[in-house]
């Protein structure tokens, strides 16, 4: 964004749109004196610097709000995967490898029939806030859609992270997540997808899909099993 500093005289030849943000609209001194030359100048840097910041200050709040997920406050899919894009091409630089993580509620659609999706929302908030409390601060938490969450495990081991997923499930299905109708349990479905160098990014999240539908498989079975 150019910033179009319009003094006396000096502007009259040109079409000036004198609300638009970038226009800065200053008066030279009248007298030719040293000093008011001088404060006019101090001035008119002031106000590009303090326009300027606030430009800069917009700008990074739209890129916020962009990446984050409007309803839980996490990531959205798209900074999610920005974030492992970056994961990926510093792995195959030499960095750290790590483990992509994918986690879907069991069942939640039946949340959503029988309590109204409001309680839907309420639920998968909780959910996300729990997730992201129970994390290392280097770990990346998003939610990718629906009631489908990610988190990117960066410089685990696949193992660490299979006792990690275990832990959360545990965690989750001993929650009792408190909505307005009441309390409202839950269980949830892991899929696990380590990454190093050579790892694609759609290659490793298909891996993750695969490995939590599996999962989701298993436990549908369990539960026909023993209703």
């Amino acid at each position: 964004m150019s910033l179009l500093v319009e003094t006396q005289g000096y502007a009259r030849d040109r079409k000036v749109d004198r609300r638009a943000d970038n226009v800065i609209q200053l008066n030279l001194p009248r007298e030719a004196d040293r000093q008011g030359v001088v404060d006019w100048a101090i001035a008119t840097v002031t106000e590009a610097e303090h326009r300027v910041a606030a430009l800069q200050a917009r700008i990074e709040y739209l890129e916020g709000l962009s990446v984050t997920d409007e309803l839980t406050g996490l990531l959205n899919r798209r900074g999610f995967l920005s974030h492992l894009d970056r994961a990926l091409a510093a792995a195959r630089r030499g960095g750290p490898h790590g483990v992509l993580m994918v986690t879907d509620l069991d069942g939640f659609k039946s949340i959503n029939d029988r309590h109204g999706h409001l309680v839907g929302d309420q639920v998968l908030c909780q959910v996300g806030s729990l997730l992201a409390s129970h994390v290392r601060r280097a770990d990346i938490v998003a939610r990718l859609g629906g009631d489908e969450f990610s988190i990117l495990l960066i410089g685990a081991h696949l193992q660490a992270a299979r006792r990690k997923a275990q832990a959360l499930a545990q965690l989750v299905s001993a929650t009792g997540f408190s909505v307005s109708t009441g309390d409202v349990a839950l269980r949830v479905s892991f899929g696990l997808a380590a990454y190093c160098g050579e790892t694609g990014e759609d290659e490793l999240m298909n891996r993750a899909d695969m490995a939590m539908y599996g999962q989701k498989r298993r436990h549908a079975a369990a539960r026909a099993a023993h209703p």
